[in-house]
């Protein structure tokens, strides 16, 4: 597992910085303007850029490798977040957040496909767990730095730049040749949609929501705590931990009972624990154990809804399907910031009505599709793989994409 070390170091540091860049945009934008509508729009924007890297990155490291485009996107990403403390000007800042989109993409590609290229059915799974904990967990702890620092100030940027810098050091000092990446696969939308509706509109609900999430959440949580950056950098470190800490129980669960059940009843805890955060007051000790449990509901949707497209897919297109189920969730990532701003806009609570009314919807869909069309498999009950939502590459690092090689050296019975 050494040859792991260096992208999963340099992963987890940058990570550090992303958390709390994903958080300080939005207090940012809080802080200085106050204007709910233009925090959404940065989060359309950053996704937008996430989306477009995602799918053209991958030249780049296939022309002059790994630990190069790791510095070069690395490089970009630094200098437009450092960018952002020079200017104050609302198209500069939403030009820069695409490119910090952008960026990110292309870091995640280098990761994702290094892990990919190193790794076997031996060990995928192990490999993808370790990949979840450095990004998932230094998401938490960045979330710490919120409230440390001015965030009027520029020098949370000056400090996110030094961390993304130093992220280059692991990759840039390796020892252990780099791999070449693989070519992958593709299956066309519309094909896609006919074999899973189901999971195509389950992973756009989880970007939907997630879109949301991470664009508004600071804000809602900064008025609610009357802008105290000690209380929202713990209250969202709390809702990431629960995320990843329930990952792999209701994954467990999900294997064991029909997975459309657990996407109901997600959904419907997921809108039980919405209302109880807006009933119960901030400073109440329940507060915290809910936004546990909104983590869990909330990060769970994408990959219990990819795991389930999963199951109606053959082994040859799970790379290709998983690629298309993630694309689903990137639109709704890109549209859920700009949704959620415009429900925070006619009421305090409206972001919490906001999540309500997607996973109820969700929720309402699942149990229409149970009562009205059995499940129908065109291959058997995948596990669940609690899958990031990062870039198509990530795709081809689940376990379950090794079926088709397991298939193919089967030796026929005689």
């Amino acid at each position: 597992m050494t040859r792991f070390v260096a992208p999963l170091s340099g992963m987890f540091i940058f990570a550090l910085a992303s958390g709390y860049l994903t958080t300080l945009v939005p207090l940012r934008i809080n802080a200085v303007d106050g204007n709910d509508f233009l925090a959404g729009l940065m989060g359309t924007v950053y996704y937008l850029g996430l989306l477009a890297g995602s799918f053209r990155s991958e030249s780049i490291v296939v022309r002059v490798g790994h630990i190069r485009s790791f510095a070069c996107f690395m490089a970009l990403l630094c200098a437009t977040v450092l960018s952002l403390a020079l200017s104050e000007n609302t198209i500069s800042w939403l030009v820069l957040r695409f490119f910090n989109g952008m960026a990110v993409a292309g870091i995640f590609v280098v990761v994702e496909s290094w892990l990919l290229c190193e790794s076997d059915a031996t060990n995928r799974g192990r490999v993808l767990s370790f990949y979840m904990v450095s990004l998932y967990g230094a998401n938490a702890i960045g979330q710490l730095f919120v409230g440390f620092l001015d965030s009027t100030s520029m020098t949370p940027f000056i400090l996110i730049g030094i961390l993304l810098s130093l992220s280059i050091f692991p990759p840039a000092m390796t020892r252990i040749p780099t791999p070449e990446i693989q070519e992958a696969s593709t299956l066309g939308f519309r094909k896609l949609f006919q074999l899973t509706p189901s999971g195509v509109l389950g992973c756009f609900a989880g970007g939907l929501v997630l879109g949301g999430l991470y664009s508004m959440l600071p804000i809602y949580l900064a008025d609610l705590s009357g802008s105290d950056d000690h209380a929202v950098a713990l209250f969202l470190a709390v809702t990431m931990i629960g995320g990843m800490a329930l990952q792999f129980p209701v994954g467990y669960l999900s294997d064991i009972v029909d997975r459309r059940k657990m996407l109901i009843l997600v959904t419907l805890a997921g809108c039980a624990v919405c209302f109880g955060l807006n009933v119960i007051p901030h400073d109440n000790w329940l507060y915290y154990p809910l936004l546990f449990l909104f983590g869990g509901a909330t990060f769970t949707l994408y990959p219990l809804a990819i795991s389930h497209g999963c199951d109606h897919m053959h082994p040859d297109d799970i790379i290709a399907g998983t690629q298309g189920l993630l694309l689903a969730y990137s639109f709704g990532a890109c549209v859920g910031p700009v949704i959620a701003s415009l429900f925070m806009g006619q009421s305090d609570k409206g972001l919490m009505l906001y999540f309500i009314t997607i996973m109820a919807a969700t929720g309402l869909f699942f149990l229409v599709r149970m009562a009205y069309r059995p499940a129908i498999y065109t291959s058997e009950e995948q596990n669940f793989i609690p899958v990031p939502r990062t870039t198509p590459i990530v795709a081809q690092i689940d376990p379950r994409s090794d079926a088709e090689e397991l298939l193919d050296t089967e030796e026929p019975s005689t």
